[in-house]
């Protein structure tokens, strides 16, 4: 198993440099600089990567292991630094179409087509050349002659030539769409839930006699038996929410940290963020002061590893736990059966094997759950299949779970054979399953489940975050010219789902964990690459890590360990720091030049470092856990920055922001806390050139340069809410036309809002042809009308056919309107219709059945009926 492990770890640090880049060389480098590696690139990707496995058994066989490594090491590194010069190369052109170009008929391709454009004859005159495209060009030569030496090691191997297996993949297709909250079903474990929920809901003669104001009970079993899954359909069951007043959920996953883990349970007691303490004897206190306040409490503390040595710690996190009630319990999983004394563990609930036929029963549950296969012969043969297939899962839960939905859906019967191959010998080591279904992904879904092990075990993953940070990093695919780049990851997270890669967690908003096996697979396999900052005692970082995170109260120590780091890509804080940052940062900002993802968490310092802006690599930036509030000018030179997420302490943007062409999401979050709920955004001028930003909660539209209506001409890309505010300072039609918010495909909801300053109700016939020009786009299922002064309806609005899906509409403040549009073919999917201080509104026409109006004349009525 070990054997097998490093050779996937080798495997993958290459295609961890090469895949990424392989597009873009393919793509761009052979076509605009004159370096032609098409065919060696070409057999890199269907000889030597496919077969790897082969390359390296045959090296150590044959004594070239060291040739090998060498070759691979310079390989990656090629790749690498080729990926950054064409990177780089990029940077300039967009350097200088922004200070250029600054109208806003620029067309979004120009990048591309200059990009392109080609420069072979060029290439034959190196002197005329930049200092960058010299460079470019000789380290594209150089990675083609390093390219060239694959071609040796097959000869020097006795490799297939013409090999050209296609890797096996999960196609879309074949990976049923998932719910956000899939049902959970337990299998086998039934007695030892109400054995364990009996025993959490009754008080015992001991816990009477007990000092202790909680008594404990853990769930003991090896790695991947069900432990998590069984204390956490105890945790929600009905009888326990009943009995417990409050009950609090932790992962210790191994390593207790006092600090953080009693922040864990406060956050989980009072349903929110803890605020930022340090010191231990406040965070207690806080603990204390929220369980005095309630009844009888549960608190799960799950896969705790627990040390001889690490008694005083377990001793100091459990102190707070009181209660006014007898009866407060701690459920542990564990998969060793020691605890301290601290715990007061009554009883232990070993988790002891299924029985065989319950096992098939869970194995066929994930194989065969929402597929059905007519064909009765097929069926019965991958029934058999399943049999001889669950006999060699060494009756390991989590074993069945992977290997049940990697096959789920597949009628291929190769697939199911294929399978066969997989020897499970002790239940303890269910690893050789969970790397055959690594080995099934589809090389993209391999990519993005490596990158969770830069993450802590037990972590909550929120699909939009970790969809952002796979867009950075370029993990998914973003060449489907028919599809968005956000779309690709969101697909790549459901299918991981389906795999059971990720499972749900069930708390107010949705997240989703790993199980600890696989974490420790993607650890293993990632090693070398990816690093995680957890432990003070660290003294050095392998100098081969390109992507970090960091978990640690202060960096101090640390700082000069990353800033040797030269070629790192990522640096992720985890926790915040309790450090300046505008300090340390700034030193290692200096350093580290070729950073593509950053993510601050720090609540000491309220500036960005003006350093940011020599990350000119950078593709996201986080800082929503900071308390920052100025940004300097130099994040106007981010021309790569695709992903800008602030806190609501922003309150305003440097003049030039509207240069950073490739932004996607620019989002503001509340409370420092990353959630769903976005905050409207500060204007920021000339936006209009911000043609790829995929939301704008609020445009208001300005009678000065940079603020006016065609500013959203070009931003078809926008989706989701839009309100356009101000419309009050639109000159006529022909100036509502260029918004051509018509061409707005994606958006869901609009709102057109005049501000009615002077409170008259005189009508106003410039109205009628501003909102005559604001014609939505027909797709759109909101729509709400705001302050309009006009008695009269747009032709548009008029044409009952013109909406294809229109479920709400409104309007508010239109004091000059009379009557509701006697066609009321607009009304016919309309489900909610508000009118709202229409004073003027004296006739109702017949209206749909089952439409709900809301009714409300300020201030004297308000009137909620159903027609």
């Amino acid at each position: 198993m070990e054997v097998a492990l490093a050779s996937a770890a080798l495997s993958v640090s290459l295609k961890l440099a090469a895949s990424p880049a392989l597009k873009n060389l393919l793509t761009n480098a052979s076509t605009y600089l004159g370096v032609d590696m098409a065919r060696e690139l070409h057999e890199l990707e269907t000889i030597i990567l496919p077969q790897f496995e082969l390359l390296i058994e045959a090296a150590d066989k044959g004594n070239h292991r060291p040739k090998l490594d060498k070759w691979l090491q310079e390989l990656k590194e090629a790749f690498y630094l080729a990926e950054d010069l064409l990177d780089g190369h990029e940077y300039t052109l967009l350097k200088r179409q922004a200070k250029g170009k600054d109208s806003l008929s620029d067309n979004a391709s120009s990048i591309k087509s200059t990009f392109m454009k080609p420069l072979r004859a060029a290439s034959s005159m190196l002197s005329i050349l930049s200092s960058e495209n010299r460079k470019l060009i000789q380290q594209l030569n150089e990675l083609k002659a390093t390219l060239a030496k694959a071609k040796d090691f097959c000869e020097l191997l006795c490799l297939p030539s013409g090999y050209n297996a296609e890797a096996p993949i999960i196609s879309s297709a074949v990976v049923p769409e998932t719910t956000s909250l899939p049902p959970l079903k337990v299998i086998g474990h039934d007695k030892d839930r109400d054995r364990i929920i009996d025993q959490l809901i009754r008080t015992t003669a001991i816990t009477k006699s007990s000092t202790a104001m909680y008594s404990g009970l853990a769930i003991v079993g090896a790695g991947g038996m069900g432990k998590s899954t069984l204390a956490q359909h105890v945790y929600n069951d009905k009888r326990v929410k009943e009995y417990f007043d409050v009950r609090m959920w932790v992962s210790i996953s191994r390593k207790l940290d006092v600090r953080r883990h009693t922040r864990e349970i406060i956050e989980s007691a009072s349903q929110g963020e803890c605020p930022r303490i340090d010191n231990l004897d406040t965070l207690q206190r806080k603990l204390r002061d929220i369980l005095q306040e309630s009844g009888k409490f549960l608190l799960v503390l799950d896969d705790v590893w627990f040390e001889p040595a690490s008694g005083r710690e377990w001793d100091q996190l459990l102190a707070p736990l009181v209660s006014q009630q007898m009866g407060s319990k701690v459920l542990v999983t564990s998969r060793r059966d020691t605890f301290p004394a601290a715990l007061c563990c009554e009883e232990v609930c070993p988790l002891e094997n299924m029985e065989d036929a319950q096992f098939l029963a869970l194995f066929k549950h994930h194989a065969f759950c929402g597929t059905e296969i007519g064909n009765s012969l097929l069926c019965e043969k991958l029934e058999d299949f399943a049999e001889k297939i669950a006999k060699r899962l060494g009756q390991s839960p989590l074993a069945a779970k992977v290997v049940g939905s990697q096959l789920k859906g597949k009628t291929d019967v190769t697939a199911w054979k294929d399978a066969l191959t997989i020897k499970i010998d002790k239940l303890s080591e269910p690893m050789s399953a969970l790397l055959w279904s690594y080995e099934k992904l589809d090389p993209c879904l391999q990519r993005c489940f490596l990158y969770c092990s830069l993450f802590p075990k037990g972590h909550k993953y929120g699909v939009e975050e970790l969809v952002y940070l796979w867009m950075a990093e370029g993990l998914v695919d973003s060449c489907n010219k028919n599809k968005r780049v956000e779309d690709n990851g969101m697909d790549c997270f459901h299918e991981m789902i389906s795999a059971s890669f990720f499972q749900p967690v069930y708390e107010e908003d949705t997240f989703y964990v790993m199980h600890d096996l696989l974490h420790d697979l993607a650890e293993s396999l990632s090693k070398g690459n990816y690093f995680r900052l957890e432990d003070d005692k660290v003294i050095e970082i392998p100098s081969t890590v390109r992507y970090l995170s960091v978990r640690v109260d202060s960096m101090k120590q640390h700082k000069l360990s990353i800033c040797k780091l030269h070629h790192i890509r990522t640096i992720i804080c985890i926790d915040p720091l309790m450090d300046d940052v505008s300090d340390i940062f700034n030193e290692i900002l200096q350093n580290l030049k070729k950073l593509r993802v950053l993510r601050l968490s720090s609540y000491s310092s309220s500036k960005l470092p003006e350093s940011v802006g020599e990350l000119k690599h950078l593709r996201y930036l986080n800082i929503i856990r900071t308390l920052i509030s100025d940004l300097p000018r130099s994040l106007c030179t981010l021309y790569h920055l695709q992903l800008l997420l602030l806190n609501d302490k922003v309150e305003s943007f440097p003049e030039k922001l509207c240069n950073l062409r490739k932004l996607r999401h620019l989002e503001r979050h509340v409370d420092g806390i990353d959630t769903s709920y976005k905050e409207t955004l500060p204007q920021i001028p000339y936006i209009g050139k911000l043609t790829l930003l995929q939301e704008l909660q609020e445009f208001s539209v300005q009678k000065k340069k940079g603020y006016e209506l065609q500013q959203l001409r070009d931003m078809n890309e926008i989706r989701g809410s839009l309100s356009v505010t101000n419309l009050e300072n639109v000159t006529g039609k022909d100036q509502a036309l260029e918004s051509k918010l018509c061409q707005k495909s994606h958006l869901r909801s609009l709102q057109l809002v005049w501000s009615c300053k002077n409170n008259t109700n005189a009508e106003d016939s410039l109205h009628l042809e501003i909102l005559e020009g604001l014609m939505p786009p027909p797709q759109l299922m909101g729509l709400t009308i705001h302050g309009y002064k006009s008695s009269k309806y747009p032709s548009w609005f008029l044409d009952g056919s013109y909406f294809e899906n229109l479920e709400s509409l409104s309007f508010v403040d239109c004091s000059a309107l009379q009557s509701l549009p006697s066609n009321t073919v607009v009304f016919r999917n309309c489900s909610s219709l508000g009118i709202i201080n229409m004073l003027n509104l004296n006739t109702l026409p017949c209206l749909p059945l089952g439409l709900k109006v809301k009714y409300i004349q300020l201030p004297t009525a308000y009137i909620y009926f159903e027609q």
